[in-house]
């Protein structure tokens, strides 16, 4: 069921508020590109009693899209003397893993058992713990999802971007539109720059729908990739509603907000003397399933109605 309530394996509960007037924390926020959930994350850290210039330090770094940058600013984090990397997405964890000269590890990320980033969910050893989206397993259902709202849906673009996380998230929403009849061809959209480039070969080839990977990368340029689908017309489901806010037709994906609060639940654990070896990666449990009802009207475009039922957020 889409709209079930959240719960995270794994979960604990949460030691006392940090005493005032104690060495304050100080963290690493490292992503490849800017995005919204940062919010989320500073907002349960204040409910937590972490008060940023009081008792919480938030050194912030982005790659601006470019994941060669990634080393260098995890180095720069590292010298900086962060308590602890708070990394999100497969290419900042991968980055944070490889030089993070010793300092804990809290990411959000697709599963990071199959990128090698942990040993295992349970125990993921390594110096790193967080969130896994668990976007490998349910990209197979953007297929399906779009197949409901687009006819005759023969041919359809998959869009990755390019990070170690992308390539099995794409592989299976690839092989599931081959397993029922599709044609279907990964394009690799890593840089910001080239996206309309990108968008523009897509439709000029006659690709009927596209189906994006979870990417905090995408998700730095949600409206830009949004507006992107309206001015070609092209159907595309992705993993977050501001996609759909913005004009795309469709999303389904993990509560980002919800697993970004859980990242700072963690975060403030470690904080407070729990070991890293005592943190099990977690999985998002709660996914939102989106549909922008104004713009599949302008397509000629609808759910059947079991489907429409499941949608939690409906734009108009």
């Amino acid at each position: 069921m889409i709209g079930r309530r959240l719960v995270f394996a794994g979960a604990a509960a949460l030691a006392s508020a940090p005493a005032t007037g104690q060495t304050p924390l100080k963290i690493g926020w490292l992503s490849i590109g800017e995005h919204p959930f940062i919010a989320d994350f500073r907002q349960r850290m204040r409910e937590l009693g972490y008060i940023e210039s009081e008792n919480l330090l938030i050194e912030v770094r982005y790659a601006n899209g470019n994941a060669t940058l990634l080393p260098g600013l995890v180095d720069e984090l590292a010298n900086a003397g962060v308590a602890m990397l708070v990394v999100s997405g497969s290419a900042a964890t991968d980055a944070a893993l490889a030089g993070a000269k010793g300092v804990p590890i809290v990411f959000v990320s697709s599963d990071p058992t199959i990128s090698g980033s942990v040993a295992s969910l349970a125990r993921p050893g390594g110096g790193a713990t967080g969130v896994s989206t668990m976007s490998e397993d349910i990209s197979p259902k953007k297929v399906g999802l779009l197949r409901d709202a687009v006819p005759n849906l023969a041919r359809l673009a998959v869009l990755d971007d390019g990070s170690p996380g992308g390539h099995p998230q794409s592989e299976n929403m690839a092989n599931a539109a081959r397993r029922v009849g599709m044609e279907a061809k990964t394009f690799t959209l890593a840089d910001p720059a080239a996206f309309g480039a990108g968008f523009a070969d897509i439709a000029s080839h006659g690709w009927q729908a596209a189906a994006a990977v979870s990417s905090p990368l995408f998700t730095a340029s949600a409206r830009q990739v949004a507006e992107l689908t309206v001015k070609h017309k092209l159907p595309a489901i992705f993993d977050t509603p501001a996609f759909v806010q913005a004009g795309a037709l469709m999303s389904y994906g993990p509560d980002l907000k919800a697993v970004f609060r859980r990242q700072a639940e963690m975060v403030a654990r470690l904080g407070r003397g729990t070991k890293l070896a005592d943190m099990p990666v977690e999985q998002a449990t709660k996914f939102i399933f989106a549909f922008n009802q104004a713009t599949a009207r302008a397509w000629g475009l609808s759910l059947s109605m079991p489907v429409l039922a499941a949608v939690d957020e409906l734009v108009e």
